[in-house]
């Protein structure tokens, strides 16, 4: 009989149409507790599955460790396992980047190889419940809008153009564990997951024993806040569209905003946000165009460059009563 964490994945699944029969799986596999969930479920769910691990060979010994745990896991399963040597810190010193990034860069750049080497269709990861809510929490103390407080999302597509499906989403750290000693299953532990120093870490082993003091639903229920967030974007990205399309015109390379009609919208600075944010404006920026502060108005000479540091480069504008004008090169 399926345990009670089979049923609520295998329905997590169906309803958020992550996978399908004849998909065929690349599973992130690190060794850690959420990975190895995640490679028995989808086996016991009848999903045709390959792993794929990264030794990126930060921890000594205890990489190898990993390396050599999901070696006789997948072994022991019947499951291919792909697996990637990494020096990554001459990586990230060659391309000035943190461990951190350099770690991801090579993670899903070998993912993508691998999912076209194995002609797999989806790559699935790990995340939970608790990945969630502090991702929610991160992203909170850190200030974002409503997208940055909805959390993970199920499916996705990242920078390489593989779905990414996250089918533990629906069950916490503890449910993962649990599921694998009621079948008799192990699994290794990053040490470095125990270091305070990483900002995650600390909401980890801080915030959250703290908030579940407070309240032990303290998981689950950010979660749930989070889906409620998500319908009120189903609303905003609506209402964003309409008034965008009111408010805005292209003509080749030129937009133009109309003052008149922005001021009409309920939230004009949203609005605004929405505009040119993915242009490369930042939050500064968009609210001195709102209010036309710094910039000429109706007087000779009104076209001024400025630089935009999310696009790296400089963009002409002019302002009148009327309108706000951007020209792009």
């Amino acid at each position: 009989m399926p345990s009670t964490a089979e049923r609520i994945t295998r329905k997590f699944i169906a309803d958020g149409d992550l996978l399908q029969r004849e998909d065929k799986v690349l599973v992130a596999l690190s060794g850690g507790a959420d990975s190895v969930c995640l490679l028995l479920m989808l086996r016991r769910l009848g999903y045709d599955c390959v792993a794929a691990h990264c030794n990126f060979h930060l921890r000594g010994a205890e990489s190898m460790r990993d390396e050599e745990f999901v070696g006789s896991l997948c072994e022991r399963i019947g499951v291919r396992l792909c697996v990637a040597d990494f020096d990554t810190i001459t990586y990230a010193q060659e391309h000035r980047q943190s461990i951190e990034l350099a770690a991801r860069e090579l993670r899903y750049r070998f993912f993508s190889k691998t999912m076209q080497a194995e002609h797999c269709t989806k790559l699935a990861v790990g995340h939970h419940k608790d990945d969630n809510a502090e991702t929610f929490l991160l992203n909170a103390v850190r200030k974002t809008g409503v997208r940055g407080l909805c959390g993970i999302k199920p499916l996705s597509v990242n920078s390489y153009g593989n779905t990414v499906v996250r089918p533990l989403l629906c069950l916490t750290h503890q449910e993962i564990e649990d599921f694998l000693r009621e079948n008799g299953e192990t699994w290794v532990t990053d040490s470095t997951n125990l270091q305070e120093e990483a900002a995650r870490n600390r909401i980890r082993l801080q915030a959250m024993p703290v908030l579940k003091t407070i309240n032990q639903a303290a998981v689950d229920n950010l979660n749930d806040t989070m889906l409620n967030l998500t319908e009120v974007l189903k609303i905003y990205d609506a209402e964003m569209k309409r008034c965008i399309q009111r408010c805005t015109r292209w003509k080749g390379d030129t937009l133009y905003i109309y003052r008149d009609k922005l001021a009409a919208c309920t939230s004009p600075i949203s609005v605004l946000h929405e505009i040119l944010s993915p242009i490369g404006f930042n939050e500064t920026q968009i609210r001195n165009l709102l209010t036309a502060k710094g910039y000429h108005c109706n007087r000779p000479k009104g076209l001024q460059e400025i630089w935009l540091p999310g696009r790296q480069t400089t963009i002409q504008i002019e302002i009148s009563w009327k309108e706000i004008i951007l020209i792009l090169h």
